[in-house]
Parts: structure tokens; C-alpha cells; sequence
């Protein structure tokens, strides 16, 4: 469900403060200056929320799918003795594959074809 309030500043700025709350997903909130820029933040945000493609963007940004794959079999492929092995081999074609880029950038198509390389190759 989202909430739209709107907010008078001191010097009678006008901003809309937009806010979603989903069971099951942590709230999210952001700022306009316009009410239609919040109206269409909330409908993308709430069909992105439902869809299970929405994450925050900045941090999505700043990490790739490296780092992403690094944490996992630091912290949770010891935990997995009997498909360690495979996964680990699974996880460096993948990262070879796709490693350079931003989670964000990691989308349908581009898994569908992971030929298509960034203009930065992954640090292996």
C-alpha cells in the first residue's frame, strides 16, 4: 500500500513524500517535488515490489555480480560440502560470463545472452 503526504517547508517549498509499505518487503520512501513524479514512482515501485525485480538502485549500482558471487562462496558455499564443487564451478563461469557487471545491469535478456561482454572484464 502506498501513502502520498504532501509537506510545506518553511520557506513553503512544496514536496511530496511517497512511501510504500508491502507485507513482506521493507519499506520504501522518496521525495518529489512534483505529485506526478510521485504518482509514478509508486506505481513502479509497488509493480516492481510484486514482480520480485525491485532492489535498491544505488546499491545495485555500485556492486557487480563479482562482488555478488565472492560473498556467496565466502559465506555460504563452506556450509554446502556436498555440491561445493559444482556450484564453485558453476559460479566462475558465471562470473566470467557476467562478473563485470552492475547488479543492476544483470537483466533478463542479458543472462539470456551472456556473450555479450561489458568493456570491462572481470578481475578472476
Amino acid at each position: 500500500m502506498a501513502t502520498i503526504e504532501k509537506r510545506v517547508g518553511e520557506a513553503g517549498a512544496v514536496a511530496y513524500r511517497a512511501k510504500i509499505r508491502i507485507k513482506g518487503s521493507p519499506s520504501e520512501t522518496a521525495t518529489f517535488t512534483r505529485l506526478t513524479d510521485a504518482k509514478r514512482w509508486v506505481q513502479q515501485t509497488e509493480a516492481a515490489i510484486r514482480e520480485g525485480r525491485h532492489f535498491k538502485t544505488s546499491e545495485s549500482k555500485r556492486r557487480t555480480l563479482a562482488e555478488l558471487i565472492d560473498r556467496y562462496v565466502i559465506d555460504v558455499l563452506p556450509l554446502k560440502p556436498k555440491s561445493q564443487r559444482d556450484q564453485q564451478r558453476q559460479l566462475l563461469w558465471w562470473k566470467q560470463e557476467l562478473g563485470a557487471y552492475s547488479l543492476a545491469d544483470i537483466t533478463a535478456p542479458r543472462i539470456a545472452e551472456p556473450d555479450i561482454k561489458p568493456d570491462i572484464k572481470p578481475d578472476i
